[in-house]
């Protein structure tokens, strides 16, 4: 009984250690933030940088004079990113389906897919927003064209990524594609799919940006465009930072929704390329 009352204290050494890890997983970082903006505000001071970059305490009193107008334009770029995400997937889940359920349309949907990604952007922007319009479903498709490659790879190695046994087991039961896709091929894809969507979230926010730069009344890209052209520099690196933030924020709720659904995360693409050179 006396051992049995020991017990507890090896979960609490546990949970310290636990601590100590997350205060050094989000304290190192900023603590290596805080000091990269004080050598950039003493560089600034010292006078080595040009004119075109402002100091670190320019920009934040950018923010004070322009917040509003800052989170006015930041809700539409929100918006195209992630509605260009979310049909970036959904895209992506069905030809990753029709890939692996009729492996001969496999090549074909795959090479679709480089020829989309290999076109530039800032090229294709123009001809969509002629056929499209200049309003919100042209951002959208954008920003949907800029995650959807990484999406449809990640999707297709992650459907052919299932347990060769299971596999068999499910064609001895004679389990139908449909079975066989959603009870044996999704969730074996869902680290393939995590690994995918961690690309494609900053994609799509770069998309909608690339987007608001051709033709947009409102958005990030164009409140950019009209700092640059009014030669407001603390005022174009304030929103220069507003849209890191916010690809950094989008890679970061998925690698949380990764957590939770997932566990620990698995080196998907570490095993894409151990299943290449097998």
């Amino acid at each position: 009984m006396a051992e049995g009352a020991a017990l507890p204290a090896p979960a609490s050494g546990m949970s310290r250690g636990r601590i100590r890890r997350a205060i050094g997983a989000v304290g190192v970082p900023a603590l290596i933030v805080l000091v990269l903006v004080g050598l950039w505000e003493a560089i600034k001071d010292l006078g080595f940088l040009p004119i075109t970059v402002p100091a670190p305490s320019e920009i934040g009193g950018a923010f004070g004079r322009s917040y509003a107008d800052l989170f006015y334009h930041m809700g539409p770029t929100v918006l195209s990113a992630l509605s260009g995400f979310v049909l970036a997937t959904l895209i992506a889940l069905m030809l990753g389906a029709i890939a692996v359920s009729y492996r001969k349309s496999e090549p074909t949907i795959l090479k679709l897919g480089i020829v989309v990604d290999s076109i530039p952007l800032i090229a294709l922007t123009p001809i969509l927003m002629v056929w499209v319009g200049n309003g919100l479903p042209a951002r959208i498709v954008i920003a949907t064209i800029a995650a959807l490659f990484p999406l449809l790879v990640g999707v297709v190695q992650g459907f052919k990524a299932v347990d060769r046994n299971v596999s068999d087991l499910f064609h001895i039961l004679a389990a139908s594609r449909w079975q066989r896709l959603v009870k044996l091929a999704f969730p074996s894809a869902l680290p393939y799919l995590f690994s995918a969507l961690k690309i494609a979230a900053p994609l799509s926010v770069l998309g909608a940006l690339i987007a608001e730069w051709v033709s947009a009344d409102r958005g990030l890209g164009i409140m950019m465009t009209y700092a640059l052209f009014s030669f407001d520099v603390p005022l174009a690196w304030l929103t220069i930072v507003a849209v890191c933030c916010l690809a950094t924020s989008a890679y970061g709720l998925v690698a949380i929704a990764e957590r939770i659904v997932v566990g620990q995360p698995i080196d998907a693409i570490g095993a894409m390329k151990g299943n290449a050179n097998g």
